[in-house]
């Protein structure tokens, strides 16, 4: 039996600055973002923003009282290095980099290419931060 992710959340240092950007991000990779869920979970002292998709949600979190002041660090222990989206081919790739470009993003190692040498052959992506500093990918690898 197989037991697919169905959600990811993660924290940001402030939500409702952060969901300008994520609204972005999310209706670049396909979602619609008027479905999206916005609340307060009492029971967990946390605001919450999930991007819901047809097999996959993704949320940001606020974080906890004490540590506001954090930074987020990809190689910090816990913390997520990168997540990864598959497109379906390069021209994809290149079509959600050009939306990228109007975001507030910090895009990682200039415009979509092949990672080759350092991945795979025909590993063609895109890698990008957001303004917190969350690590993302948008990649395409034929089958």
């Amino acid at each position: 039996m197989k037991y697919p992710i169905h959600h990811v959340q993660v924290t940001v240092p402030d939500v409702e600055k952060a969901e300008a950007f994520y609204d972005q991000l999310f209706e670049l990779l396909g979602y619609d973002i008027s479905q999206k869920f916005k609340g307060y979970l009492e029971h967990a002292d946390m605001q919450v923003i999930e991007y819901l998709g047809e097999n996959f949600d993704f949320g940001i979190c606020s974080p906890k009282k004490e540590y506001l002041q954090e930074q987020v660090d990809a190689r910090k222990p816990g913390a997520l290095q990168h997540l990864a989206f598959f497109a379906e081919s390069r021209a994809a790739v290149d079509t959600f980099y050009q939306g990228l470009k109007q975001t507030e993003a910090k895009i990682l190692h200039d415009e979509p290419r092949e990672y080759k040498e350092k991945i795979a052959p025909h590993y063609y992506a895109v890698f990008f931060e957001s303004p917190d500093g969350l690590r993302f990918e948008v990649f395409h690898y034929p089958e």
